[in-house]
């Protein structure tokens, strides 16, 4: 990359890493599965220099030209022909409409068409949207800047590996976007700027918590929350998110009892926290437990609140687990749960019915596991890091292997160390799936890997409120149990449904991003990474003593579905009412 002065640099960088995660939703979500993409030169070049650049240099590369409903076309090179839409973008994009002339386009320019073209395409339109892809590209800036100063090694341990995934969700339109009015300097919230904070601390009636635990008595949780040793004993201390409290207190009903001395805000005190990368999640080595609250506040995707029925349904899935674990450990695959063994909110005992959820919600706390203590900061590391990119945009996993290996990087050592992951994945999320109907969510951001000397030992999966079960297999596992309804609807998914889920996470959100990063400038090497997985995959299906349909008909050359995190935001809806497209598979000609 061109060398550049300070600001032009993070301008550049802030433009290039939120065109490409763009350039993702587009491709994936309309260019493959509409068939308006092509690998190959526009017959009109006009307007596109002769030997393509970016930064002022050519560059060389495979042409990709997309034409949209509307006529809108755009133009850039890539690194490779990829089924799935996961490229390197090598050069300036362009673009054209009607019988125009190609033009570059910048940052602001690309936006408008994109949006624009997409809409068209769906017939939605959300105007806040673009108001939060300038937002997110304007916090990446801001984070270039911080983070080439610092020069920190972002894979030295977890909380590192927490706080530095720079940019986000690579293929949603507005990573990092957050939306919370009331913060004035959001830096000292953002995990990306290192901060550490102690959390926002209520004093309230214990009488009034709601407790929920598996193999924990309630002080034992409350405990896991904050120091309770010099409260009284009829009253207990709980903690928010210092954002959640600030919002918990601008309401009218908290207003009321902080004056009627029902509660009595501490303000932040206590031990000191690093926000992880959900902003929401809090870790210190020394805690027994990670702290999940609740914030309302809309972070890339969706408000990161802890709905009062999913705080119900976490601790479901953790008895599950801890059955499944005791009792059938042979058909889970080698899965390793992050343990979330207590849930807790509170609610003053005379609330309105119709504000007792709220409260709940505003004051939802799940505590998890805190695995470094077992397996070591120094070997744990958030698998959206270990893919993701550096400041300067390369792929963070070579500089990582590099370091803990004795020698240079072969293209077998590559193919070595992949091998081990793909399989540490693969396994527990789908003999869960065949063997038991549970849904994981084996995202980048939900995959902790567990490393010996920078070699996969482990794959930890973790976030159960995000579980849930087949209606077909899996609802089976709580038939028993009186669940409130609200609770089972949010637990249950269709078979059809939790096998897109499961196969978007595992295929184009974790495996081909880990394949992306692991072939930076080696290309070709990413089809023998494929093969692997399919070699994989047929091994497990031999395993697996039911009925695999889907899995048929993947290695049978079937589709592989790919969430619509574009389009869901296009519509202005929730992020549970993302849709998903079919792209092909990468096995698509290897008929088994």
């Amino acid at each position: 990359m061109k060398q550049l002065s300070s600001p032009s640099r993070s301008n550049l960088i802030g433009d290039l890493a939120a065109s490409h995660a763009l350039l993702n939703c587009l491709i994936k979500e309309f260019a493959l599965p509409m068939s308006l993409v092509k690998y190959e030169w526009p017959e009109d070049m006009r307007g596109i220099p002769i030997g393509v650049f970016f930064n002022g240099e050519i560059v060389k590369g495979t042409p990709l030209y997309i034409k949209m409903p509307n006529l809108q076309e755009f133009f850039i090179l890539v690194d490779r022909q990829d089924c799935l839409g996961s490229h390197y973008y090598l050069s300036d994009i362009y673009g054209k409409q009607n019988q125009d002339i190609w033009q570059y386009l910048d940052f602001g320019q690309f936006v408008i068409a994109l949006v624009e073209s997409c809409s068209d395409a769906t017939g939605q339109k959300n105007n806040e949207l673009i108001e939060q892809i300038f937002e997110s590209r304007a916090l990446k800036e801001k984070i270039y800047n911080y983070a080439s100063k610092e020069k920190q090694n972002c894979l030295e341990n977890y909380r590192r590996s927490e706080q530095a995934l720079w940019f986000g969700h690579p293929t949603h339109p507005a990573p990092k976007a957050r939306l919370w009015s009331l913060v004035t300097d959001q830096l000292q919230y953002s995990p990306e700027f290192g901060c550490c904070s102690a959390l926002h601390q209520f004093e309230v009636n214990k009488s009034d918590l709601w407790i929920k635990a598996n193999g924990l008595d309630d002080n034992q949780v409350l405990s896991g929350v904050t120091d309770q040793s010099n409260t009284k004993t009829e009253k207990a201390i709980i903690a928010l998110h210092p954002v959640q409290a600030k919002l918990f207190i601008s309401d009218a009903r908290t207003q009321h009892l902080l004056k009627l001395g029902v509660i009595k805000d501490l303000g932040c005190k206590g031990h000191p926290f690093y926000p992880t990368a959900s902003i929401r999640t809090w870790f210190s080595p020394q805690h027994d437990y990670f702290i999940k609250g609740s914030l309302h506040v809309r972070i890339t995707n969706c408000v990161r609140k802890n709905a009062w029925y999913e705080l119900e349904s976490t601790i479901l899935i953790d008895a599950i687990f801890k059955e499944l674990m005791s009792n059938q450990m042979d058909t889970l695959g080698g899965f390793e749960p992050v343990e979330e063994p207590a849930v807790l909110c509170w609610c003053p005992s005379d609330a309105q019915a119709e504000d007792r959820n709220w409260f709940k919600e505003q004051t939802g706390i799940i505590l998890r596991r805190n695995f470094c203590k077992k397996e070591g900061e120094q070997s744990c590391l958030l698998a959206g890091t270990v893919f993701g990119r550096s400041t300067n945009l390369t792929p963070n996993i070579l500089g990582f292997l590099e370091e803990a290996s004795t020698k240079n990087l072969q293209e077998q050592d590559l193919l070595n160390w992949f091998r081990q992951y793909q399989t540490l994945l693969l396994r527990p999320v789908l003999y869960l799936f065949y063997n038991h109907g549970i849904v994981m969510e084996p995202h980048l951001q939900n995959t902790v890997l567990v490393h010996q000397q920078g070699q996969p030992k482990k794959i930890l999966l973790r976030d159960f409120e995000g579980v849930k079960l087949t209606s077909d297999i899996g609802m089976n596992l709580i038939a028993n149990k009186q669940i409130h309804p609200r609770v089972q609807q949010s637990m249950e998914y269709s078979r059809h449904n939790g096998w897109q889920r499961v196969c978007y996470c595992l295929f184009v959100n974790n495996i081909s991003e880990a394949i992306l990063a692991l072939t930076w400038k080696r290309p070709t090497l990413a089809t023998k990474m494929w093969d692997i997985v399919q070699d994989e995959l047929k091994t497990i299906r031999t395993e697996l003593r039911k009925p695999t349909p889907e899995l048929d008909d993947l290695l049978s050359g079937g589709p592989i579905h790919c969430k619509t995190n574009f389009k869901v935001r296009l519509a202005a809806e929730a992020d549970r009412k993302a849709g998903y497209v079919e792209l092909k598979s990468p096995w698509e000609k290897s008929y088994v």
